[in-house]
């Protein structure tokens, strides 16, 4: 069992333009302690925020699906050339190898959180 608080994680920006806290990362991770590393089925478990006016890249992952829940904040995911809006309270589960990207047209912030499963064989 492990308890982390986002705030004792140090950030790193990813996907051109979201400030990422990598809470939690699967399990034996390089360079990573158990504490960090504590995830068995996930692949990660992590924390965004985004300015507004910005957008992540557009991209998809191999085997890798995700969840993302909007806590504060709205804007727009590109999801296989469509575009939706989202807004806090809204979860969006993209299976692997769909293309996405966050797209913030407000000028507030906009927080999720995103879960990462690897799928084995997708």
């Amino acid at each position: 069992m492990v308890i982390r608080n986002w705030r004792n994680v140090t950030p790193y920006v990813g996907h051109e333009t979201a400030v990422i806290w990598p809470i939690f990362r699967t399990k034996n991770a390089s360079d990573l302690t158990p504490e960090e590393a504590p995830l068995i089925a996930a692949r990660g478990f992590t924390r965004h925020m985004m300015q507004g006016g910005q957008s992540g890249d557009y991209h998809a992952h191999e085997n890798v699906e995700q969840i993302y829940y909007i806590i504060e904040g709205s804007g727009k995911m590109k999801i296989d050339d469509e575009i939706h809006p989202v807004k806090a309270g809204d979860s969006i589960h993209l299976p692997p190898k769909v293309k996405h990207q966050l797209i913030n047209d407000t000028e507030e912030w906009i927080e999720h959180l995103i879960v990462s499963l690897e799928v084995p064989g997708a």
